[in-house]
Formats: structure tokens, sequence, C-alpha cells
């Protein structure tokens, strides 16, 4: 078996690994990296040379790029059930509002949802040799581990995974068979995260301090996932003020209406759903910025979106609150906003006066979880990804001192026989 790895190796963005079986040809994900304003996408391999594509979840640094293979057919897609309508929601917005040409259309992504197998958690695919079951990754709704069976094989691609439950997700599954060859994330294998509960209360804490001031409190987050996230973090500690909760969250909360069986508390996003003002027109949303209150919008990252409106308006009064509570990958306007507290406005950069704050509302594990999580895999082999550099380094390392496993940081481009 050839593995390649075509992206997602010592950076964390446009996740690729190519799994080439004596019979079945694999992608195991194909994302991009929105890195500043230009979209990279993983290292080309001809589509024909692909016959299924595996995405693991719907955020786009791992499904950015999949439809790029559905130009002309011959394949198949592997999703979750609740990955294929919200992937299909990220790629036709990532269409939309993308500063560059996309090399793919809407046809290519009703083709990459529709030829897509639709898996449960634990539910069984299996034809010609090979086979695969999605695992709950708690990372984001509907996303899920691969556990592949290929060429006599058992290979673990655990994608972004989370083994701590939130107010929307379960904690990953991590109850393991014995596997040959393992794929694992190392996003924070530098730094554990603080107690969950502990900075929930410091973020409910500071919005309620920024609207008790008169002011605003902006909270950028991804419209799958964190958003849910926040309102239900907000709707479990009672926040008494206003929220206002805009762009892509409010048609991924509809969804997830739809898989409450795949939620933590389904029950507390629907309590809510209902607290929070949906904001669905321009007119509400210059209402929402003339009085205190909370605004949730996308992006997390602030590459495009609602939240950039908000921001001009929200960046002028040391009152208010930009409130991060996702990783800013380095070279976003994100990052930029939280290191040097600018940010560009109509093609100038502009000093922002707000206060600026993170949150560790992290969707994935904390450096003691990996290395407890790759010591329950026990691997045979072990590859480690999607991580800066010194983090794929640091979790390989601890793999092979501390565990005594064949442990590799492979770098961008490298293929392995095994």
């Amino acid at each position: 078996m050839l593995i390649k790895f075509l992206g997602g190796v010592r950076e964390v963005g446009r996740s690729a690994i190519y799994l080439g079986g004596r019979e079945k040809r694999l992608l195991l994900d194909a994302g991009v990296m929105l890195s500043g304003r230009h979209v990279k996408y993983p290292m080309h391999i001809p589509p024909r040379e692909v016959d299924g594509i595996i995405v693991t979840h719907a955020h786009l640094d791992h499904v950015g790029a999949a439809p790029i293979f559905f130009i002309s057919g011959g394949r198949e897609s592997f999703l979750t059930s609740l990955t294929a309508p919200l992937a299909k929601l990220i790629l036709l917005d990532f269409i939309r509002v993308s500063k560059e040409t996309v090399p793919f259309e809407v046809l290519e992504v009703d083709r990459f949802v529709s030829n897509s197998r639709k898996l449960g958690y634990q539910e069984e695919y299996s034809r010609d040799g090979f086979k695969l079951v999605f695992l709950p990754a708690g990372h984001t709704p509907g996303g899920g581990q691969a556990l592949l069976e290929l060429d006599e094989k058992k290979i673990l691609y655990t994608g972004d995974i989370n083994t701590i439950e939130t107010t929307l997700l379960k904690g990953a599954y991590t109850n393991y068979p014995q596997i040959d060859i393992a794929i694992v994330e190392s996003t924070y294998a530098n730094k554990n995260h603080p107690l969950r509960e502990e900075v929930e209360e410091e973020f409910v804490e500071k919005l309620k301090e920024t609207v008790e001031r008169a002011g605003i409190a902006l909270v950028p987050a991804f419209g799958l996932g964190r958003s849910q996230e926040v309102i239900t973090i907000l709707a479990k500690h009672d926040f008494p003020y206003n929220v206002y909760y805009d762009g892509m969250a409010r048609t991924v909360t509809e969804i997830l209406f739809n898989f409450p069986e795949w939620l933590s508390d389904p029950d507390l996003l629907e309590k809510a759903a209902g607290q929070v003002t949906w904001i669905n027109t321009q007119r509400q949303r210059e209402e929402a910025l003339k009085r205190p209150g909370v605004i949730v919008t996308p992006a997390g990252m602030l590459q495009g979106g609602p939240v950039n409106f908000y921001l001009k308006e929200v960046g002028k009064s040391g009152r208010n609150l930009i409130a991060f509570v996702s990783y800013q990958v380095e070279g976003t306007p994100g990052r930029i906003l939280l290191e040097k507290k600018t940010v560009t406005v109509n093609g100038k950069l502009v000093k922002v006066k707000a206060e600026i704050k993170h949150f560790e509302l992290s969707s994935h594990s904390g450096k003691n979880q990996l290395e407890e999580l790759v010591g329950k895999i026990n691997a045979e082999k072990t590859f480690i990804v999607h991580g800066d550099s010194d983090n794929c380094e640091k979790l390989a390392e601890y793999a092979r001192n501390s565990l005594g496993l064949d442990a590799t940081a492979p770098k961008l481009g490298e293929s392995y026989t095994i």
C-alpha cells in the first residue's frame, strides 16, 4: 500500500492523504488552506488516479478541494449523513464569497454530494475488500474518524478530534480495535487547554461586563459548530442580555434540528436558538449595532461573511469587545488582529480600539489528551499530521520515546510503502 501526504502535514489546512491499495485508491480528505488573501490547495494528483474520497467533516480545510475530483465522473465520496448537507452548504458559500476563482462550480458540488455514500456513526460500508466505518470525532457536528480496512490492514484516520464533551457534542469514540496504521492530528500537541467549565464562565462574565458598560461584544465564530456552541454556552449560563445570531450559523442550526441524536444536548440547542434574535436582513444588522448586546456571526477568522460589516463599527470604540473563540491560522485577518490590533477596512489598515480577547473554546484535543489518544490507538505505524512543524514533531517524538511506537511526522509530498 502506498501512502502519500499531499497536504495538512507540518501545517494546519489543506488536509489530503492518498492511499493506494491493490484494488482501491482513496483520498482521505481534500481541503484548502485559507492563508492571507490566497487559497492554497493540496499537491496535485490526477483525478483519474482516485476512486473515492473519504471526507471526515465539513470544514473547508478538509472538504474545500473535494469537488475538483468530480469535474468528471467515475468516483464516489464517503461522508456521514450529517456531513453531507453541511458540506454542500459550506462549499456553495466558499464559491460565493471567495475572492479568487474557485476551480469548480455548483455542478461539481452537487456531483460530490449526490455521488456520496452517507453513513451513520458505526455503520459499516463494505465492498471489494474495502471497509469503512465512521466513529464519532467530537470535533464538529457530523464529524467522524475514518476506520478503514484496505489490503488486510486496519487504518485509523482521526481527522480533527476532541475527546472532551462540550455543550454541543459528545467526546470522540476511543474504544479502538487493533490498528495497523494510524494517522493522527496534532493541532495542540504543545499545550493543554484550561478546564472548559472555567473558560465558559470567564467567557460569559466578559460578555456581561461588556454589555453592562454599554458595549457590543462581537463573537466571530465558525458557522459550523462553534457558533452553535457559543449560543448553547450562553443558554446554559442563562445569559440575560440580547444575543444576535447571523450568517450561515442560522442555516446550520436548522440542519442540526433534523439530527438531534448527533448532539450532546439537543434540548439545550433548541432553547438557545429560541432565545437569540435571528438576523436575516441588512437592516437588522444595522439595528443590532444600535444597542448593547452580543453578536455571534461567521467567519471565525474574519475571512469574509457578515463579521466584516460589524467589525467596522465595533472596532471604533473601547467599550466594545471582539471575542475570538477559535484557533486563528497564521496569516489570516483574525490572527493579524489578535497580534497587531489592526484590520483592513476598505483597503486601508485601521487600528482597532475595541478590547480583544481570545477564549480557549477549542474543538481539538490538547497535549495530554493527544498523548493519551496515541497510546490508546497503539498502532504498528503512526503518522502525525495537522499541526505546525514543531507540534507534529513533538507528538511523534513522544510516541517514539515514551510509547515505543514507530511514529513519523511526514513532510509534504513524502510517500511511504507499507
